[in-house]
């Protein structure tokens, strides 16, 4: 009896550590970044962007970049000094699109853990805030994950609208274009007029309106241009020879297309409009911050994150 015993918590103990060696917990580094140059003035390609890169730039001082750098290389010793660089452009990229819309789901762990280590300088982040935003954009860390597909593919044609895509890009957020735009936000710019969208979706205030009216009035063409595909039986195809900015651009219309008309199989179609070089990229692990009207949880639609966490101006979240 004893020698049975003592084999069952040999078992139990080999079993344990199988486990833990299978199961490893979500680090904060699904993938090496390539040591790129940055883009400049954030890779920005919307008419009337460059001026919001320039606030941006002015608000968040050199100081607190480096120290919040400094901090990140400290806590995070297995992080190379150009990743930490790379993430940080991205945060940038997100506060950019804070400046534009009423909320910004959050689905990228690196680019939470940056922002999380600027929150640690409350002094530094609130003078940030205010410099860029008029008020302070809270945050709130690691809420339960709940897949929210449809607003990460929101995000997706957003981000998408507003920069250049890099491939260190796609390894911080993950795979773009992989669901369906949601459905109410397809109606939404359907049927709603500019102002009522500026209310409903868009940051409020002056800041910005025409950058705000031109993301706008791109949604409502793609959507009338699906419309049109449709009635005249057609599909959305795009040449091997553009380039990859080119394809991206144009891709964003076919995700219209397919969230609209297709969205039982919109994978399926959207794999035939992206390059195949695209597609064989991994699919990071899922999850999700959030704020605002989609703080609902997490998404498994590639991004990096594990927990979800919301971010809005003024009230609703807190850090």
């Amino acid at each position: 009896m004893g020698e049975f015993i003592i084999v069952i918590a040999i078992f139990t103990i080999i079993m344990i550590f199988i486990a833990k060696v299978l199961v490893k917990p979500s680090g904060i580094r699904k993938r090496n970044l390539r040591n790129d140059p940055i883009p400049e003035q954030l890779g920005v390609q919307i008419e009337g962007g460059v001026p919001i890169v320039q606030d941006l730039d002015k608000a968040l001082s050199k100081s607190y970049e480096e120290n919040v750098k400094n901090r990140v290389l400290l806590e995070h010793s297995k992080w190379p000094e150009h990743e930490v660089d790379w993430v940080f452009f991205e945060l940038k990229r997100y506060f950019f699109m804070n400046s534009l819309l009423k909320s910004v789901p959050m689905f990228s762990d690196r680019v939470d853990v940056i922002w999380h280590e600027m929150l640690m300088f409350t002094r530094e982040y609130e003078t940030f805030s205010k410099g860029f935003y008029k008020e302070t954009l809270h945050h709130m860390p690691n809420m339960e994950s709940t897949p929210i597909p449809g607003e990460r593919a929101f995000f997706d044609w957003v981000y998408l609208s507003l920069f250049e895509l890099t491939p260190n890009s796609k390894a911080i957020w993950g795979r773009f274009l992989q669901h369906p735009i949601k459905r109410e936000i397809l109606d939404d710019f359907k049927r709603l007029s500019e102002d009522e969208l500026l209310i409903k979706y868009f940051r409020k205030g002056d800041s910005w309106v025409d950058v705000k009216r031109q993301l706008i009035v791109k949604m409502k063409n793609e959507i009338t241009q699906a419309d049109r595909m449709k009635l005249d039986q057609d599909k959305p195809a795009i040449s091997n020879t553009t380039s990859d900015m080119q394809i991206f651009n144009m891709a964003l219309g076919a995700a219209v297309f397919y969230s609209i008309y297709e969205e039982d199989h919109y994978q399926e179609h959207i794999s035939e409009v992206l390059p195949t070089e695209y597609n064989k990229d991994h699919h990071y692990g899922g999850g999700a911050s959030c704020s605002g009207y989609s703080c609902s949880g997490s998404s498994d639609s590639g991004g990096d994150s594990g927990g979800s966490s919301c971010s809005s101006c003024g009230g609703g979240c807190s850090s």
